[in-house]
């Protein structure tokens, strides 16, 4: 069973917090966005162009359930939360959800530079923002755990959520 599932908008850090923590608990890293691309042995852009966004959802709601099964540290994409579906499997689980929480101006300054993301380019400044303010509450409805990310190291964002994990851990043993 996975030990964490990290959610938030891109740029937030869910890979690489993952990576850091899968080191620290020596546990695999497993990018939903990856599993996806492995799934349909396609891009994610070229799964939006052939099929849709639908039909990308509902691949991702699959490789999302599939995943649950899995050992380690779950990074999922940004738009995970688009889904009811994604949503439910992520209200209903035990595994800890935390939501990696950064401000729509850090985020566009982190990802302004970044070619890899068309979507930045595409929305711009305001853009972005709004489509962060629609998916905040759904990252917050999901979410067990909230952790800012602004201004802080990745080292700085595992190490905390290590820290509510290992007070979880006690909590449950009680």
């Amino acid at each position: 069973m996975l030990d964490v599932i990290l959610v938030g908008f891109m740029g937030t850090g869910k890979t690489t917090v993952g990576e850091v923590l899968a080191a620290n608990f020596r546990r695999p890293q497993i990018d939903l966005d990856a599993e996806i691309v492995a799934a349909a042995g396609k891009s994610i852009k070229q799964i939006f162009a052939d099929s849709g966004e639908a039909a990308f959802r509902q691949l991702e709601t699959q490789v999302l359930q599939q995943a649950f099964a899995k050992s380690g540290i779950l990074s999922t994409g940004g738009g995970v939360v688009e889904s009811a579906a994604n949503r439910k499997l992520l209200q209903q689980t035990s595994i800890p959800v935390i939501y990696l929480q950064t401000g729509p101006a850090a985020i566009f300054d982190r990802l302004k530079g970044d070619d890899g993301r068309p979507l930045v380019q595409q929305l711009g400044q305001a853009g972005l923002r709004d489509l962060w303010q629609r998916r905040a509450p759904l990252y917050q409805s999901v979410a067990t755990h909230t952790v800012t990310t602004d201004a802080r190291t990745p080292l700085q964002v595992s190490q905390q959520i290590q820290q509510l994990l290992s007070q979880e851990v006690v909590i449950h043993e009680i």
